[in-house]
């Protein structure tokens, strides 16, 4: 006899889906107190205040405080992945248009002072650190793909795609802060005419 169903919900809410809010007030609340305070303040103890929801509840989402920082970050590339794929799955789409989607995909995923915050500092934490350099490998090697158009990809070309992915979400996190004095069509244009440049010398396009 089924027993699935009724004794799962609450107040009309299924266990799952208060498992999913309760994981997004965690996120907001990791965000929030990386935006306030940075990284280095962060504890469960503070997340679970912020968010209302009892410690316990960390670790029901979470495997560790690590695990909810990699997570909030994670989701920041994750939207960034989205844009640069909606264009590599195009047909036809040009070196401009990838690195553009590129650049502005990085934009909208992090224009938040939060997002920011916790992109430049993770270099100092090693959990964040190891999800920002997974991230940016599986970046890199969507835009060589894309780029070198069925070309052999060489060592000098992976050099060019970190600089490509690390120095643009870098320099978007640094803008974002308000420590480039550029407007955001300014940054967009400027950064897309030196992918642009650099993305010239993968693959097909190398002489």
């Amino acid at each position: 006899m089924p027993t699935d169903g009724p004794a799962r919900m609450y107040g009309g809410v299924s266990e799952e889906a208060r498992r999913s809010d309760r994981r997004q007030k965690l996120l907001e609340a990791t965000l929030d107190t990386v935006g306030d305070q940075g990284v280095v303040a962060l504890t469960v103890g503070a997340v679970s205040v912020r968010a209302g929801v009892a410690k316990r509840y960390v670790y029901e989402s979470f495997d560790s405080l690590d695990g909810l920082l990699s997570a909030a970050l994670q989701q920041v590339f994750d939207r960034v992945g989205e844009a640069i794929a909606s264009v590599a799955l195009r047909a036809g789409a040009t070196p401009e248009e990838l690195v553009r989607a590129a650049v502005g995909g990085a934009i909208d995923a992090m224009d938040d002072p939060r997002v920011a915050r916790l992109y430049l500092e993770s270099a100092g934490n090693a959990a964040l650190l190891a999800t920002r350099d997974r991230a940016v490998e599986g970046f890199v090697d969507q835009l060589l793909q894309q780029l070198a158009a069925g070309d052999p990809i060489v060592p000098a070309d992976r050099v060019t795609g970190h600089l490509l992915v690390s120095g643009s979400t870098h320099v978007v996190a640094l803008w974002l802060q308000g420590r480039l004095d550029l407007t955001r069509d300014e940054l967009v244009d400027h950064m897309v005419a030196v992918g642009v440049q650099a993305a010239a010398t993968i693959g097909g396009g190398r002489s």
